[in-house]
């Protein structure tokens, strides 16, 4: 009996070492999911960002286009809306992507003086760039809510993107 006994010993503690293993396997997934599932979350995020934000830059690039081939703004003034034919450029781009602005500013120095254009409702500071002096020139900027852009997947880990705002400029020659 004293065999039976020494070979059943060995049996158990390679079954205890065993599902000693398993069990830590199971122990480093449960600590190490949370990091990946961020991973995962802030790729799909900022890929989403990075794919729209072409979109954004592509909108104003059109508008810009649009802008520098109205014959009309020689006409307006500051406080003025952004001419609906811009507008109408810039929507129907960032429709492509289902985006919408919140605010187009259009700059130019086609009459006498700059003269600023806006159109939209969000409160989004124009950025402070110098504007081209030695001829005539066209800047658009649009404004886009980022939760328009990107799905706010990383805000229960404290990167909330709810009040942030996407712009981009472009700066053309007005061809007219």
């Amino acid at each position: 009996m004293s065999q039976k006994s020494n070979r059943r010993r060995p049996r158990i503690r390679q079954k205890l070492g065993r599902g000693s293993r398993q069990g830590a396997v199971v122990l480093e997934l449960i600590l190490t999911l949370p990091i990946w599932l961020i991973a995962l979350l802030a790729i799909i995020q900022f890929g989403e960002v990075y794919a729209n934000r072409q979109q954004v830059a592509l909108a104003s690039r059109v508008g810009a286009e649009e802008a520098s081939e109205t014959a009309t703004l020689s006409t307006t003034n500051t406080g003025d809306p952004v001419p609906m034919g811009v507008l109408d450029a810039i929507n129907d781009q960032l429709a492509s992507s289902d985006i919408s602005f919140c605010k187009v500013v259009l700059e130019h120095n086609v009459g006498l003086l700059s003269t600023t254009l806006q159109s939209g409702s969000c409160n989004c500071p124009v950025p402070g760039a110098p504007f081209p002096t030695d001829g005539r020139y066209v800047r658009v900027t649009v404004f886009t809510e980022m939760t328009q852009v990107t799905p706010n997947l990383l805000r229960t880990f404290g990167f909330d993107v709810s009040d942030r705002v996407l712009h981009h400029t472009t700066t053309f020659r007005h061809e007219l």
